[in-house]
């Protein structure tokens, strides 16, 4: 019964082969600054600021978080869900355009890094606070603005 053996050889290797980065883990890969949305409670940047983010680009794996000039070797991130009945930053699912009844939030932290703020367990830096809007778009906060990230 060779063709039995085939389809299990297939099916074994098709088990070991390597996803790409992105689907291990939802904000894997690298990601663009496509558009701001400011809050509806208001932004400490001027449209005109947060308008020049556009194109700024971030890398996010295993090994690496990179947000513009920011980087954190050996990043690990914190999954954790946001209700949508909330408001966040003043902002509503609906003002950010989520759907759903809860929202995933990745946090980054940077160990073996000296803090970046406040919080010496997170790297508090633009793009180290992340919403999961889907497969291909991302939320980061900085300054009252909700930066959209789109996959590359």
């Amino acid at each position: 019964m060779p063709t039995r053996s085939v389809l299990t050889v297939l099916a074994i290797t098709a088990a070991c082969i390597t996803r790409p980065a992105h689907a291990q883990h939802p904000v894997f890969g690298q990601w663009r600054v496509t558009r701001s949305i400011c809050a509806p409670g208001g932004c400490a940047l001027s449209h005109a600021e947060a308008a020049s983010w556009r194109g700024r680009i971030a890398t996010y794996s295993d090994t690496l978080a990179r947000f513009a000039e920011h980087s954190c070797l050996r990043p690990r991130y914190a999954v954790t869900y946001w209700p949508a009945n909330g408001l966040y930053g003043g902002a509503s699912f609906a003002d950010l355009g989520l759907r759903g009844d809860s929202a995933m939030i990745v946090v980054i932290s940077c160990p073996g890094q000296p803090p970046t703020g406040l919080l010496e367990d997170r790297w508090e830096v633009a793009g180290g606070f992340l919403i999961v809007r889907n497969a291909d778009h991302l939320l980061a906060i900085w300054e009252g603005v909700f930066f959209e990230l789109t996959r590359q």
